[in-house]
């Protein structure tokens, strides 16, 4: 009993205990309730968890690379597969759906873990960036591909956490995070001006916008005179973002745009886009303090709320067991992260420290995107809720990355 980490056994069980009830609560009046099938995810997660903690991190260090081209494969045979929901995420076999992207984080991690962990490798940001940057790119890709953005997301959190920590000059960080924050803005601002002033006139409007490029080119050229290589790095990469944020609004397909642009403004179609994000604010907001009471929330049990096993099951919780219930789920990811990144500092080598910060990072990323998406503070992308939301493969996944802080525990 000294060997079992209670920390990590009481903030996963709560988690597993507060899933297993939210997905009941949902779906209990269904013709076929899911929490019966949850019961049976439950439990391979658990035996996939002790599967994980039993492994040799040497042993999963030197196959590192199998794992992560498996896991490719994976994602390049989905994209065969019929699509659900527009989405082709899933295999189906037997009525059993399995989403490879999930699995994928777990092969990420591993296998930046061991790229990033020798030092000899990885001495300047040039040596860094390129093998890195292709590495975490082509699963992004594959995942666009499907099409899946929220997944995608929790993919870059975790490649800039894990770049973070090698130690290395990190002034570049801020190129990094000027080229997607510039880029980010660029995106949605255009989304925007194409739906509100239509195709054409939106082009004008960024036509005038590019007046503003030869300011760009004076002030970098001036920058550039002073020999401030890394300020006028800087402008470059926050012109270039901006190209390529723009070319990105002409491949994102339209209900996706849609999603962009009411987050930007939900007023402009709150029945259909919209809709989704408003029916989660009305029952995060009917639960009050102490919320409705289990199994008698009204925006879940009428059919109002879409997706409430899933992508908005938090809403159901927060609708039923209110900011009380809320804050308790809250405390338990809390206690969970802590005690990972508390495994991750103490672990003996640098492979270990790496591993438990991306696997700590992949829960957090997880927890803030679909919390934040059910709040309305991010575009709705469709992320499962770690350990809550219905469904093998995000369970499984993240099970065995307990599982794996739990074997860098023991390697201590």
């Amino acid at each position: 009993m000294k060997k079992v980490d209670w920390i990590l056994a009481v903030s996963l069980c709560g988690l597993l205990v507060i899933g297993f009830l939210s997905v009941y609560s949902a779906s209990y009046n269904w013709t076929t309730p899911l929490w019966k099938k949850q019961i049976i995810w439950i439990i391979l997660g658990l035996l996939g968890m002790i599967a994980s903690s039993l492994i040799d991190l040497n042993t999963l260090k030197r196959n590192s690379l199998f794992i992560y081209i498996s896991s490719l494969l994976l994602l390049i045979a989905v994209l065969f597969m019929p699509p659900i929901r527009n989405v082709s995420s899933w295999f189906t076999i037997g009525g059993i759906s399995f989403q490879p992207s999930e699995i994928t984080k777990l092969a990420l991690i591993i296998m930046l873990a061991s790229y990033l962990c020798d030092k000899d490798k990885v001495d300047s940001w040039s040596s860094l960036i390129l093998p890195t940057g292709i590495i975490c790119g082509i699963p992004i890709f594959l995942i666009l591909c499907q099409p899946d953005v929220g997944t995608s997301l929790s993919f870059i959190s975790i490649f800039f956490v894990m770049l973070y920590l090698t130690e290395i000059d990190r002034i570049p960080f801020l190129f990094l995070l000027v080229l997607i924050g510039t880029g980010g803005i660029s995106l949605l601002s255009f989304s925007l001006l194409k739906f509100e002033y239509g195709f054409s006139l939106s082009l004008v409007l960024l036509a005038s916008g590019c007046m503003i490029i030869p300011l760009f080119i004076i002030f970098a050229s001036l920058v550039y005179l002073t020999k401030n290589k890394r300020v006028w790095l800087l402008f470059l990469s926050s012109l270039i973002s901006i190209f390529l944020s723009l070319s990105c609004s002409f491949i994102l397909k339209p209900y996706q745009e849609k999603r962009l642009i009411v987050f930007l403004k939900p007023s402009i179609d709150p029945l259909e886009a919209g809709y989704n994000i408003r029916q989660s604010k009305i029952a995060i907001g009917g639960g009050g303090l102490k919320g409705m009471g289990f199994g008698k929330g009204t925006q879940s049990h009428l059919g109002f709320l879409p997706e409430r096993t899933t992508d908005f099951i938090f809403s159901v919780l927060a609708e039923e067991f209110g900011f009380v219930g809320s804050m308790i789920l809250l405390f338990f990811y809390g206690l969970l992260i802590f005690r990972g990144l508390e495994i991750t500092e103490s672990s003996s080598d640098r492979f270990s420290k790496l591993l438990g910060a991306g696997i700590s990072t992949m829960i957090a990323a997880s927890l803030f995107i679909n919390i934040g998406i059910t709040l309305g503070i991010l575009p709705a992308t469709g992320i499962p809720l770690p350990f809550i939301s219905y469904g093998g493969s995000s369970l499984l996944t993240n099970m065995m990355g307990v599982g794996l802080l739990l074997a860098i525990k023991k390697r201590r």
